[in-house]
């Protein structure tokens, strides 16, 4: 079956009729994994029901990667089967967020794909490509990124923990409303040097509080003394995602921050300065 043609934008149209994939519908649910007749019925209608014949290897992989995203997830996390560009972006006019984010997981990305993902104006795909060490990003990819990322937290702590992305990092920080301070530029270096013990002695003389009670607040398994901090400090949410990061290497992982608690300790970020380090300052009391 011959691949898509590409427009001259590189848009593909949402219904092609030679794709292979007008059988995939994004309004199909997903097929819960222990419902294996619904697995079953959907496989078949998937590879039964198109009008198009299925000339290769290429044509069956292609369909089973339009299926539902738990019974297409397998193929599209490994780095094989080797799908086409013109193959991944006929799959991304055709599936949603959930398959989009597992196409950003895989390596070597074509420059077309990348741009297509990008154009899916969805900042959880956007910071899986971030944290894809092994995409290579282009002058255009690196100001996209930095957009985003002034506006979306989670983008904007992908962005800053990878080791390259050298140009989005600068115009983040030639933003205006993403700078930071020199004290709070010596709290970062401590902490990215390793120096755990004199960023916490930089923060309580930053926010006036007991350095052995501070100490023992950020060591508690609850991330909330470190966002109450850093609030405190004036820093934001997307610096708090990175510097949790960077304290929990050397912690052996602790505080432990699960998917389900991010919003509630981000909120804490709604607060005003001072207001938090009122709240810290009545849990170091507390456990005193």
């Amino acid at each position: 079956m011959p691949a898509p043609q590409l427009a001259p934008d590189f848009d593909v149209p949402a219904a092609r009729q030679d794709s292979g994939l007008t059988t995939v519908k994004t309004s199909t649910p997903d097929v819960g994994a222990g419902d294996t007749h619904a697995s079953n019925t959907h496989t078949s209608d998937t590879l039964g029901r198109s009008s198009e014949p299925i000339h290769s290897d290429q044509d069956l992989i292609v369909r089973l990667c339009g299926m539902p995203v738990s019974l297409a997830a397998p193929l599209l996390k490994s780095a094989l089967p080797t799908l086409t560009p013109q193959a991944l972006l006929a799959l991304i006019a055709a599936t949603g967020e959930a398959h989009h984010r597992l196409i950003a997981e895989r390596p070597g990305l074509d420059w077309r794909v990348i741009k297509a993902l990008f154009r899916s104006h969805c900042d959880s795909v956007v910071a899986t490509m971030a944290r894809n060490m092994r995409l290579d990003f282009d002058i255009e990819d690196e100001a996209a990124f930095a957009r985003r990322a002034a506006a979306n937290p989670d983008v904007r702590a992908a962005v800053l923990a990878h080791p390259g992305l050298k140009n989005a990092k600068a115009q983040l920080r030639q933003d205006p409303t993403q700078t930071t301070g020199h004290g709070n530029l010596k709290l970062l270096a401590l902490l990215r040097g390793g120096e755990t013990a004199g960023f916490v002695r930089e923060m309580s003389h930053r926010l006036k509080l007991d350095v052995a009670g501070l100490s023992q607040a950020l060591s508690s398994p609850s991330p909330v003394p470190l966002a109450l901090a850093l609030c405190a400090a004036g820093l934001d949410r997307a610096i708090f995602l990175h510097v949790m990061a960077q304290w929990q290497n050397y912690h052996s992982g602790e505080p432990h921050l699960a998917e389900g608690q991010k919003p509630l300790i981000l909120s804490v970020f709604s607060l005003a300065p001072e207001d938090a380090r009122r709240k810290l300052a009545a849990l170091i009391a507390s456990a005193s």
